[in-house]
């Protein structure tokens, strides 16, 4: 890719040298160079536009739609030529047309939403524009406070074009600040067309001062400005290894949030001296500054939501933190610390009511992990889990204290529990076209809070639990205060 783009680049600069040579150094008619000039213009404009194009074909996603709308860029870009030179095609010159302003409006669009487009989060891409308008606002009432709005009170005309340079402030903005949120992915493009909007900023604010000054004729100094801005596009087009498999460009490093802030200080700055010198705001000024206030404005809305988006993603992010700390992941019931924890608090002393304890182990499962499969036996697990929710009451907790092994805390009567637990498992489990029967063994003892510990009541359980399963399948044996 690296020896790609060097070749691109040595043609550019060979194309550039014969340029020079045709525009500047051939003894042809000023009249016949503009010419040649415009069309050259013209062309490189067309070159970007295929160029960026095939890119797009390459690629997918948000990748996809910035590289077309980088490519439309270019288009606009080569029609709006074609229409200034047919207007200025006998004498050599000509003001910009409304028709090639509609078309060179299309590149001034275009280029930012392609930016735009080739930014990872759709809220950083949102933020990122508004900087680049923020930028952009703020530098224009700089130049117009210190420059053109001096100009025009002198009598100076034609200060329309001043708003080619202007759109390249905030588009070079933008493509600076997004170097600034972007990861490796398409960088090296993203960069050389970074160069190449400073070189065209550099051409339109060239051609704004002739164009004021009324020197400007085709085939000038911004002519060859723009040659080169353009051919650097080219050069910059991504390449197939480039968008393997990108759908949309990573986040990269720290944004710079407070970079926006500088030029709006600058403006800042620039209107209290006027305020302090006596000169008045204009209506341009004015408006300027209203601008600046909402984009300010609108910049803070849009990060309060993003503040509230990632609050909200932490909260979420906390609760399912805390529910997988505290429940099995398997059958989604309790897990062992978030019992004994609940079964502490209520044993404390002065709590209400007397606790119980059942205390489950499963017949028969081994035999169905053995025959069938560690899957199976997650199976009857999940079903077993979903029938003792079934069985116990809106306030029992339900709980999973080991491999085969449940536990259900309730303040109810512990019998009638238990009576509905063994009712569960009458019913056989089904497993993918097999029958399988699970009894269950169960050992229940109760306490007043503030009588017995955890570990206690977990132990006379324990001890209540193996004489129910030496009993026999589907036996309860109760143990502890009586009910």
């Amino acid at each position: 890719m690296v020896q790609r783009r060097r070749a691109a680049g040595v043609a550019a600069i060979g194309f550039i040298a014969l340029y020079l040579l045709v525009v500047h150094v051939l003894p042809i008619p000023p009249v016949v160079a503009g010419r040649f000039s415009q069309l050259c213009l013209t062309g490189v404009g067309a070159l970007v536009t295929v160029l960026w194009a095939r890119s797009a074909l390459r690629a997918r996603g948000r990748v996809r739609a910035g590289l077309f709308l980088w490519s439309l860029s270019g288009c606009g870009w080569a029609v709006g030529e074609l229409f200034w030179l047919a207007d200025g095609w006998r004498t050599g010159t000509a003001p910009i047309s409304d028709a090639a302003d509609v078309a060179f409006a299309i590149t001034i669009v275009a280029t930012p939403l392609a930016a735009v487009m080739l930014v990872g989060r759709p809220s950083a891409s949102l933020r990122t524009l508004f900087d680049a308008l923020m930028i952009g606002t703020s530098l224009f009432f700089v130049v117009w406070a210190l420059i053109l709005g001096p100009q025009l009170r002198s009598g100076a005309t034609d200060l329309g074009t001043v708003a080619y340079a202007t759109a390249d402030v905030v588009i070079l903005s933008l493509v600076l600040l997004l170097l600034a949120d972007a990861g490796s992915t398409l960088r090296a493009p993203l960069e050389i067309a970074a160069v190449g909007i400073v070189v065209q900023f550099a051409a339109d604010s060239l051609y704004a001062c002739e164009a004021v000054a009324g020197t400007y004729r085709f085939g000038a100094l911004p002519d060859l400005l723009w040659l080169v801005a353009w051919l650097t596009f080219a050069v910059g087009a991504p390449g197939r290894a480039e968008l393997h498999g990108v759908t949309r460009v990573s986040d990269g490093g720290r944004p710079r949030e407070y970079l926006p802030y500088v030029p709006f200080a600058l403006a800042f700055v620039t209107g209290v001296a006027m305020q302090a010198t006596h000169q008045q705001l204009d209506r341009v000024l004015a408006m300027l500054s209203l601008t600046m206030t909402a984009l300010i404005v609108s910049r803070q809305m849009i990060i309060l939501g993003d503040n509230r988006r990632l609050t909200r993603q932490l909260s979420e992010l906390v609760d399912d933190l805390r529910f997988r700390a505290e429940h099995d992941a398997l059958t989604g019931l309790a897990n062992r610390p978030r019992f004994e924890e609940c079964a502490g608090q209520a044993l404390l002393p002065g709590a209400p009511g007397t606790v119980s304890l059942l205390l489950i182990d499963l017949d028969g499962f081994k035999p169905v992990n053995d025959t069938y499969g560690h899957h199976s036996g997650d199976q009857v697990l999940i079903e077993v889990a979903r029938r003792l929710t079934a069985a116990a009451g809106p306030g029992d907790l339900v709980a999973r204290v080991g491999g085969d092994e449940f536990a259900v805390l309730t303040t109810d009567d512990p019998r009638l529990l238990a009576d509905r637990v063994l009712a569960a498992f009458r019913a056989a489990f089904e497993l993918g076209g097999e029958i399988a029967v699970i009894g269950a063994s169960i050992g229940v003892t109760s306490a007043r809070p503030g009588r017995r510990g955890v570990g206690q009541m977990v132990r006379d359980a324990d001890i209540a639990m193996y004489e129910a399963k030496r009993s026999g399948a589907n036996n309860v044996v109760t143990t502890g205060l009586a009910v």
